[in-house]
């Protein structure tokens, strides 16, 4: 009762003591649909508002992280799911039915989470939280002390990574490859499809020691990029130019279409998608060293971010080179992804016209 409500709070207002208003509120209200099922519509995709009907979560990032966990941790009972308070959100709705006795949830308490999962590694199991990327934040202290110091292995599933569209400012994934890469030790991968974040996921899992974060998006993976199947490190297309462009995670499509939009205009520039982010592999750097021109594109956080770690690593190697770094430079407001790329020029429309203006410098200074 809207009326009532205000009225109320006006009341609150004129008293010259703390007041505590108890409000009882039904989530999704006005909506039947959202009343009988509140879970399911916390965070939703566009659906039909007469019906109730949306996309499954079959088709996400989400769900096939949920769907691998469960593929591994059917061959080794050593496997355990953290989650604070979002198992539909993580994927971890089919874990927790499956193996309920090794499926956790931890509440509103991120933090918490962590130093369990520590508690968990210590009797030799291997703990897997799951937590979207800006949630994460709140356990930093937790993953430097409780964690990496004493050597642990834990493994982070990071969703929502890079830019989250409708989830909001306050949900935008963009902070974690900078303060993950802070901690000594720390193993980082960003995968850009679904296959990817599998072979990711069991590195971590059953190869890499002490923490291993995956991080991965909002979403689907683009189904038009046929990128190789399998793992690797990093992946190198062409060898033709004396142009760099790279990039990791989801952007690396957008790297990609301006790559193949550059050709179409018989400009020639290579690509470098990165998987591993850290410890960035020292054939990065020699690949780089080969280049005039690098053009680093990231969806994330540019002060500490892996654009200027590898501009770093090059300056000490002594790299000859330009190196031109296009990243985050602020917090960023609620729009679509496409938008917010637009926005931040980190869309293959706006990487073809840095080539393009790039070029013509070098032309004109010739």
């Amino acid at each position: 009762d809207m009326g009532r409500l205000l009225s109320v709070l006006e009341t609150a207002k004129s008293m010259k003591r703390p007041t505590l208003i108890h409000i009882n509120t039904i989530k999704g209200k006005g909506y039947t649909h959202a009343e009988k099922n509140p879970k399911n519509y916390h965070g939703i995709p566009g659906f039909d508002i007469e019906t109730g009907d949306y996309q499954s979560g079959s088709d996400n990032f989400s769900y096939v992280f949920g769907a691998a966990l469960c593929k591994i941790a059917t061959d080794d009972d050593r496997i355990c799911a953290i989650t604070a308070a979002m198992t539909e959100g993580t994927g971890l709705s089919m874990f927790r039915s499956l193996f309920k006795d090794r499926f956790y949830d931890v509440g509103i308490a991120e933090e918490h989470a962590v130093t369990f999962s520590c508690g968990l590694a210590r009797k030799g199991l291997v703990p897997v939280f799951a937590v979207y990327s800006s949630f994460l934040q709140r356990s930093y202290d937790q993953i430097l002390h409780d964690a990496a110091t004493q050597g642990l292995k834990l493994v982070l599933g990071v969703d929502r990574a890079g830019i989250v569209g409708e989830d909001g400012e306050t949900h935008q994934g963009i902070f974690d490859v900078s303060f993950l890469t802070s901690v000594p030790g720390v193993t980082v991968y960003s995968p850009c499809g679904f296959e990817e974040l599998e072979c990711c996921l069991r590195r971590a899992v059953n190869q890499d020691a002490g923490v291993v974060a995956v991080r991965y998006p909002r979403g689907t993976q683009n189904k038009e990029m046929n990128w190789p199947t399998g793992y690797r490190d990093y992946l190198r297309l062409g060898s033709e130019s004396d142009v760099l462009l790279v990039s990791y995670g989801r952007l690396s499509e957008q790297v990609y279409m301006a790559r193949e939009n550059l050709r179409s205009e018989q400009i020639k520039a290579d690509m470098l998608k990165l998987t591993c982010l850290s410890p960035l592999p020292s054939s990065v750097l020699e690949i780089c060293k080969q280049y005039s021109q690098v053009l680093f594109y990231e969806e994330g956080i540019k002060n500490g971010g892996i654009g200027q770690q590898l501009l770093l690593m090059l300056h000490e190697q002594g790299f000859q080179g330009e190196f031109h770094l296009r990243a985050i430079e602020n917090f960023v407001a609620q729009s679509t992804v496409n938008e917010a790329l637009a926005d931040l020029k980190l869309d293959a429309a706006s990487m073809v016209s840095d080539v393009k203006m790039l070029l013509f410098d070098e032309n004109d200074k010739k």
